[in-house]
């Protein structure tokens, strides 16, 4: 069995081959006008951060990944996650892709998968719309909030990840 990761053309349906590797600097330097984070700024620059560009098959960004592994902990920590501007719900009513967020998540259980971390992943949630969506459509569970009012940190394992994995194996 091989992944196959895609997201989907809002508006004709069709499943959308991507391609998710290393980010390189071009990819980087490519959110510095329009996208909502400057991925080569400090806050995204930290080097114990591993970032993903997940590019469509003529090379088109479509999100940009960074996650956090360590030796000493048991999960993979989704740093943070950003589709293309003509996709991300921040920037635009109409987005361009859908399940964007569902692809990149997927990646973090696989590299979890492939350290050893069983594809347990833990991120944030930066508002409770998005926690509820990420608990009731992918079977999230609330793992706790770093301060009173924080963004919510929520786990995927166990059968969630497996069955959020699942959507791209074939």
């Amino acid at each position: 069995m091989t992944l196959q990761y895609f997201v989907t053309a809002s508006d004709t349906g069709n499943r959308i081959p991507i391609e998710v590797d290393k980010s390189t600097p071009a990819d980087l330097a490519a959110t510095k006008e329009s996208w909502q984070t400057d991925w080569t700024s400090e806050f995204i620059g930290d080097p114990a951060l591993e970032k993903y560009t997940a590019k469509t098959e003529n090379g088109e960004i479509v999100a940009l990944g960074a996650y956090r592994e360590t030796e000493s902990s048991m999960f993979v920590y989704i740093e943070y996650i950003e589709s293309h501007p003509e996709s991300n719900p921040t920037l635009t009513i109409q987005k361009k892709y859908l399940g964007i967020g569902r692809m990149m998540i997927a990646f973090g259980i696989q590299l979890s998968i492939d350290s050893g971390k069983n594809g347990i992943v833990t991120f944030e949630a930066k508002t409770d719309e998005l926690a509820k969506h990420y608990i009731r459509d992918f079977g999230a569970i609330r793992v706790f909030a770093k301060q009173s009012g924080g963004p919510i940190m929520l786990m995927l394992a166990d059968n969630a990840a497996l069955s959020l994995f699942n959507t791209y194996l074939s």
